[in-house]
């Protein structure tokens, strides 16, 4: 692998791959996606607005406005997810499924976990981490 000391935004003209797919691949890659988020906003630094896949976090697209932005990051992600389907590789499931598959990992102190374990009980949460989730994401 080589390094390029390419300015910056010399990753725009990146946005997807130059070469044709299958149709049928296509077609499977944009089903596949179509349900994915698109988290945008503007950087300053860049003078343009970014946009990244939330489901493939490594899909990123620029864009003069929020529009072209998710249009063009959206273009990335199908391309990615036909690069995926070609290799036999697994799409991850859309964020929007809800499905919990991160975890973290919470030290505490004893006194800490008292002073958490009282109220999710009473709230009649079924441990902690519930009770934190639910405390944390309103």
């Amino acid at each position: 692998m080589s390094i390029s000391n390419k300015p910056k935004n010399a990753v725009r003209k990146a946005e997807a791959l130059d070469r044709p797919f299958d149709p049928k691949v296509l077609a499977e890659a944009n089903r596949s996606v179509a349900e994915y988020q698109i988290a945008v906003r503007f950087d300053k630094e860049e003078n343009a607005w970014v946009g990244r896949c939330v489901e493939l976090p490594l899909c990123i697209g620029f864009g003069a406005d929020p529009t072209k932005c998710v249009q063009k990051t959206r273009a990335v992600v199908v391309t990615a997810a036909a690069t995926m389907i070609e290799n036999g590789e697994e799409m991850p499931a859309s964020a929007s499924d809800e499905h919990r598959t991160e975890q973290i990992n919470l030290r505490l102190t004893p006194a800490e976990k008292y002073r958490l374990e009282d109220p999710a009980r009473r709230g009649g949460f079924r441990g902690i981490s519930d009770y934190v989730r639910s405390a944390a994401l309103k």
